[in-house]
């Protein structure tokens, strides 16, 4: 039997195979990371050698000598793996790092996961001419760090992160190496663009150096900690000074005291000259070179911000993650027209890095407006009536008492057992308390308000500092709203706005109850209108 002929079935070409990616070369760190590393460790190991020095040395001064060299010798080659034993590379799609002497670790980053890169260069690493990279992926404890590169390496690690494709090897075709869309030269050109620079540091704001409180505190703070740990040690005695029979020196007390007067004042303008050149000196020193810029990144606009004398830092935020912002004014800065600016964002390790030092109200508006694409700090803002306003007034008045009754209670023992009745301490604390807490409660109620815009949620609070939030509609993700029993009697509420940036929270604090509602029903109707009548 014939078998059947089957007709010609016409050949079907296979298809091609998509070219594969060349696997990017492992790099490895600058070779200046031999000394950065060891250096670092060595820094960490200081107390540590000094400790086992003085240990050992108390039984033989060559022993001593010889733990301090072997902690430093140990800690050098501990501070050289990191420089053997690791290596990155970029692939189109992902950042890969290892690192690891005997646990091998591979840390994996989506490119399109990247929330920032960092770089920041110490008194050393400026030195060395190298850079530390670390790299946010908006995920906790998930940085990466590499410890150091080059400069160039770095910006153009940099520059591959955020902004343009991964540097294709040398034999590859401009096709190849743009991903088949975009020429090499068109890649090169727009990732070496400067952009659109932002704000850039005025000298003239270094007037506002001084009266950073802040600081301020934190000085007199440590001074006073190091003189308390060391006036045990001060031999007063050596020094002339002798207390003996109501006498200091053979001068009797009260002569002392009017001296005093007279030498205390003329210390506290001289503490104060040198606390206005110091922070004028470390306000240079810090924001030396500030810039803000704008770039087109591989998703949207980023903002990079750069700037540093001794140490210099540059910090690129994609603006997609930025929900808002907010512009604190201190107490001695507002009499200076002066406000500080920090961004609320997500995905960062600090979801509230400062844009500006403190710069004038108006260049904080309009870099702020520029940012958030409306003048949102500008926007007029609703009271909330004349119910908090006698809140804070009966809180300061019951301050008050309580801060005299604090004061009260030592002057009646000196009075009944050391027969002193200093009269006058009591009073005093009571009209400064009075003062401070009427002058604090009357502050809170004017800066007390709210506004909703067409994109934000603008609230500013705050007694003798005061911070306005402009936060995103968008990115609110919840309401808490709480009364307590005091809340109640009064009709007013605590509402939070809840967030994932800056700090995760934005509190309105006492709004009156129907207001409340009708604002979070107004911001994020689609969340509140079922629950809303």
């Amino acid at each position: 039997m014939s078998t059947p002929e089957l007709p010609d079935v016409p050949e079907v070409p296979e298809a091609a195979a998509a070219p594969a990616v060349p696997d990017a070369e492992w790099q490895r760190l600058a070779g200046w990371t031999a000394v950065v590393s060891p250096l670092s460790t060595l820094r960490q190991a200081i107390i540590p050698a000094a400790i086992g020095a003085f240990t050992a040395g108390q039984a033989n001064v060559v022993i001593g000598l010889l733990v301090a060299a072997g902690i430093a010798v140990f800690a050098a080659l501990a501070g050289m793996i990191p420089w053997l034993t690791t290596t990155y590379r970029v692939t189109p799609t992902h950042l890969e790092v290892r690192k690891g002497l005997l646990n091998r670790t591979t840390l994996t980053a989506r490119l399109d996961r990247v929330r920032s890169v960092d770089l920041s260069s110490t008194l050393i690493h400026r030195a060395l001419g190298v850079t530390k990279v670390n790299v946010g992926t908006g995920v906790d404890e998930g940085q990466i760090t590499l410890d150091s590169l080059t400069k160039d390496a770095a910006a153009r690690l940099r520059r591959e992160l955020l902004h343009a494709a991964p540097s294709a090897p040398p034999d590859a075709t401009p096709a190849e190496a743009s991903g088949g869309g975009v020429s090499a030269n068109e890649v090169s050109t727009s990732s070496t663009t400067e952009g659109e620079v932002v704000a850039r540091l005025d000298w003239s704001w270094i007037r506002y150096a001084p009266l950073n409180l802040r600081n301020l505190a934190i000085a007199l703070g440590g001074l006073g900690a190091v003189f308390g740990a060391f006036s045990d040690l001060i031999p007063w005695e050596s020094l002339g000074v002798r207390v003996t029979n109501g006498e200091i020196n053979g001068v009797p007390v009260d002569e002392v005291v009017h001296m005093l007067f007279i030498a205390v004042p003329i210390a506290v303008v001289g503490a104060m000259a040198v606390w206005a050149i110091g922070s004028c000196v470390g306000y240079a020193v810090r924001w030396w070179d500030l810039q803000v810029v704008r770039e087109q990144g591989r998703e949207g606009t980023t903002l990079r911000r750069s700037f540093g004398l001794t140490s210099t830092r540059a910090t690129t935020v994609e603006e997609a993650k930025v929900r808002g912002a907010t512009s604190t004014v201190g107490p001695l800065i507002s009499l200076a027209g002066g406000a500080d600016l920090n961004l609320l964002t997500t995905g960062l390790d600090d979801n509230s890095p400062a844009v500006l030092p403190t710069a004038p109200e108006q260049v904080v508006s309009e870099v702020g407006t520029d940012i958030l694409g409306e003048d949102a700090f500008s926007a007029a803002l609703t009271g909330h009536g004349p119910r908090p306003r006698r809140r804070y007034w009966f809180r300061a008045v019951l301050g008050t008492v309580i801060w005299t009754l604090v004061a009260l209670v030592p002057t009646v023992l000196l009075g009944i057992f050391g027969d002193t009745w200093i009269w006058w301490i009591p009073v005093a604390v009571m009209l400064l308390a009075l003062v401070l807490g009427l002058l604090g409660a009357e502050l809170r109620h004017r800066h007390l308000g709210h506004a909703l815009t067409d994109r934000y949620l603008v609230v500013r609070s705050g007694s003798y500092t005061a911070v306005r939030t402009a936060l995103q509609t968008d990115g609110i993700i919840g309401w808490r709203v709480r009364q307590t029993f005091f809340d109640r009697r009064i009709g007013l509420a605590q509402v939070t706005a809840m967030t994932a940036a800056g700090q995760e929270h934005v509190d309105i604090p006492d709004v009156p109850l129907e207001t409340a509602v009708a604002l979070t029903a107004a911001a994020t109707p689609r969340t509140v209108s079922e629950f809303v009548e």
